[in-house]
């Protein structure tokens, strides 16, 4: 345990977990007489008064003795939340504005069985509860407690003389399990089961430390341990279990990575998730939860002049201060090691007062008379506007289209006023504006950041069909010569016309050229046996092929194209196929295209990344039809991807396959049973193609088109 935490802090969280206890004990009673009924009581009005020493009281009104509340408290944002088992929001506004002292905003959520109020303050301070009557009472300031000193005797008083022998013992809140688990890639997330959902929940930052205070759950005694997660590989690294009487406290101890962390719950379920951050959200997150970035300073006063404070405050800053005359009062503050423009945004909500900054000089007046002022400029100004007489102007545009530029001037941009109108001269490509001159002056100011270069890309494309082909062939030949030597000769070698075998001793017979039947005996070395029987002069020649081909081919095509940020670029290359049209008994020839066409548009992001949009078509001659036309068969494929400057994208999957196959016989002899096969010749192809596409797109840079 003193690995995860100082001696120190675990001591500030007990005191913490001890001072939420005792001003929960002195209820409890209460809580379970007012949990026996099951008659549901109703907020039926609200109200809040401000007190001596800073204080603020609110009340809430019901129509029967309201129920204790389980309260927390939130120190970032500054918070105060109860919740009121067996309540339910009468109202007719579920948010109140109190925007005095302490307290800015109240709202009431139903959940369930029970109402939450949740106290939006201005800053964190004590707050304490009581109930009197059919009233329920919550005292914020310092010292709070002392307010409500003299309401508690009658609470005792009221226990004492009732009868209590009947009361069941309450049946305190039990944590069940503590779980962790790995969500979502590496979202670390402690989960917390509990027997219901009514223990009060406080969850604190103390350094680099996550507390979650269970106010009014008992933890058993085995789960009061610690468990090590840091093999989990997320911003957990241990959770700390320990109990504290009626109470409980979970430690959940975070690595030294940044971090950001959100708690829920549901049902009898408290959820803590812990999510990594990149140092810039971090960044982020830190100046949403704290926007304060001024110099740090102290001040502490009793009854001063708040212009006095104004211009302490200006003196820190260096900054020029105006003040409104109608400013005027008293205020006592005490701020220690603050941010300049926190404690200026203090002072200010405290008496009802707005600044406005111009440069280095700051007015400050009440919010009525700024936001009074500002509604009276803008009517003069339009005023103004009126009265002016308008004037033409001749703008010339260098990069950009004039006609592209007029939609964008409309009077619904806040361009034009309502008596301008603009014109485009294609010819000059110049724009003709009629307005007032302040009209112009925006106009001009925005032609400077719309009317610029446009960046240009260039796509590099390779297309590439890969072919892979199979082919099959079986064939024989048949000749029958005539030999001048005479005897019997068998002559044997790989080829049949005009080549020498040996045969039987004899020293060298040449065979004439004398095949007479060619079923597809091919001239390739390869796979090819021939024989020859002979009698006396005659010769009978046999040549049988057989061959077998597996192969691929490349084709080829490397195009490139520049086009500007934005632009479509379309790549195609084919032809055109003509086609017989009949109508009203006239014959016309139209042409359709059969094509392999590319089309890209690029988007240049902020971080010099493009993005593509990519379109690829492939058609190809399809099968004759019945009436002499061609078909034509289409093959599209159509994305959106991201690359890096200059990486290459490979798109795939365009397939296209073909099987033919072709017999060639002797006629009468090829149809011969089993010897049929003999004088046939069968030719089987499967070709089988894939379109690859590459592409590598790449930003011009603005020295390179320079040069």
């Amino acid at each position: 345990m003193a690995n995860l935490l100082s001696s120190t802090t675990w001591q500030q969280a007990r005191q913490r977990l001890a001072f939420t206890s005792r001003k929960w004990l002195g209820l409890v009673t209460c809580l379970l007489l007012s949990q026996t009924t099951l008659a549901e009581v109703q907020i039926v009005d609200s109200a809040f008064v401000t007190l001596p020493g800073n204080k603020l009281e609110l009340r809430l009104d019901f129509d029967a003795a309201p129920p204790l509340p389980r309260s927390y408290k939130i120190e970032q944002p500054a918070r105060v939340v109860l919740d009121l088992h067996g309540a339910s929001n009468g109202l007719s506004s579920k948010s109140i504005e109190i925007k005095t002292g302490l307290v800015d905003t109240l709202h009431l959520a139903e959940v369930k069985d029970r109402v939450r109020v949740i106290a939006n303050l201005y800053e964190s301070v004590e707050y304490d509860t009581y109930i009197e009557g059919n009233s329920l009472f919550v005292v914020f300031g310092a010292g709070a407690g002392d307010t409500v000193a003299a309401a508690q005797p009658k609470q005792g008083m009221a226990m004492d003389n009732a009868d209590t022998t009947n009361i069941p013992r309450p049946l305190r809140t039990q944590i069940s399990s503590i779980d962790f688990r790995r969500v979502d890639g590496n979202i670390g997330r402690v989960f917390i089961n509990m027997t219901d959902s009514k223990a009060g929940v406080d969850i604190i930052e103390e350094g680099n430390n996550v507390i979650v205070n269970l106010i009014g759950a008992q933890l058993p005694a085995a789960l009061e341990e610690r468990v090590d997660v840091q093999d989990f590989s997320t911003p957990v690294t241990f959770v700390d279990a320990m109990a504290d009487g009626n109470n409980s406290s979970i430690l959940i101890k975070p690595s030294a990575l940044p971090y950001d962390y959100l708690a829920y719950q549901s049902d009898n379920q408290l959820i803590v998730d812990f999510k990594p951050v990149t140092d810039t959200e971090a960044e982020e997150r830190q100046r949403e939860r704290f926007p304060y970035t001024g110099e740090k300073l102290s001040l502490n006063f009793q009854d001063i002049d708040i212009r006095s404070v104004l211009q302490i405050i200006a003196d820190v800053t260096d900054m020029n201060l105006v003040v409104s005359d109608t400013v005027s009062g008293n205020i006592t503050l005490r701020l220690k090691n603050v941010p300049w423009d926190q404690a200026l945004e203090l002072v200010l909500k405290t008496k009802s007062l707005d600044k406005r900054i111009t440069g280095n000089v700051m007015m400050i007046a009440p919010a009525a008379e700024i936001a009074e002022r500002e509604r009276f400029e803008i009517e003069t100004n339009k005023q103004v506007r009126e009265l002016k007489e308008p004037q033409t102007e001749f703008i010339q545009v260098n990069y950009a289209k004039a006609s592209d530029i007029v939609s964008l001037l409309g009077t619904e941009q806040g361009l034009l006023s309502e008596r301008g109108a603009v014109q485009a001269d294609p010819r000059t490509n110049t724009l003709i504006v009629r307005d007032i001159d302040t009209s112009i002056a925006k106009i001009r100011k925005a032609l400077k950041k719309l009317d610029i270069p446009v960046r240009q890309v260039m796509i590099e494309a390779r297309l590439v069909t890969v072919r892979a082909d199979l082919s099959k062939e079986l064939g024989v030949k048949w000749g029958f010569g005539h030999v001048k030597d005479g005897g019997t000769r068998i002559a044997l070698g790989a080829t049949a016309p005009g080549n020498t075998a040996q045969a039987g001793g004899s020293a060298g017979l040449t065979v004439p050229s004398s095949l007479n039947v060619d079923l597809g005996a091919t001239s390739i070395g390869a796979s090819r046996f021939a024989i020859g029987v002979g009698s006396n002069t005659t010769l009978l020649q046999m040549e049988l092929s057989a061959l077998e081909t597996d192969g691929s081919a490349e084709i080829i095509s490397q195009p490139k194209v520049i086009t500007a940020n934005g632009m479509p670029a379309r790549i195609q290359s084919g032809d055109e196929i003509p086609f017989q049209t009949v109508e009203d008994g006239e014959v016309n020839v139209e042409f359709k295209e059969v094509v392999l066409a590319l089309d890209v548009t690029p988007q240049i992001t902020p971080d010099n990344r493009l993005i593509l949009d990519l379109k690829i078509n492939q058609d190809s001659v399809g099968e004759e039809l019945p009436n002499g036309e061609v078909g034509i068969v289409t093959n599209e494929l159509e994305t959106q991807v991201l690359v890096n400057n200059g990486e290459t994208v490979v798109l795939g999957g365009v397939f296209q396959k073909e099987q033919t196959q072709s017999i060639s016989k002797v006629p009468v002899l090829g149809d011969l049973p089993v010897l049929g096969k003999l004088f046939t010749r069968t030719n089987n192809s499967n070709q089988k193609s894939e379109l690859l596409v590459f592409i590598t797109p790449k930003i011009i840079s603005e020295s390179l088109s320079t040069r």
